[in-house]
């Protein structure tokens, strides 16, 4: 995998907010309203924590996680390249 893949389904997140096209998951959780798009971050977020605690598989719902933050992101206008120059920013050498 490289950055670039998350790059490119980050656009595809984005352009699925924003066409919120038939059938789309990304779309269906939109349309719901940013209370859902949080509540299923959230729920991801515990699920990704309970498998750390060892009661799940990592690496799923690590990719789960990751997903709908760039669903949240993109919901509320963030764009991941504007993430990643404040984490640059942040970086101590």
């Amino acid at each position: 995998m490289t950055l670039q893949y998350l790059d490119e389904l980050f656009e595809v997140v984005k352009k699925r907010v924003r066409e919120k096209p038939e059938g789309s998951y990304v779309a269906s959780i939109v349309k719901e309203g940013m209370d859902r798009v949080l509540g299923k971050f959230g729920e991801e977020a515990f699920e990704f924590a309970s498998a750390v605690c060892g009661s799940g598989n990592k690496v799923s719902e690590a990719a789960d996680l990751l997903f709908h933050y760039l669903i949240v992101l993109a919901a509320s206008g963030v764009e991941l390249r504007d993430v990643v120059k404040e984490l640059e920013g942040r970086r101590r050498h």
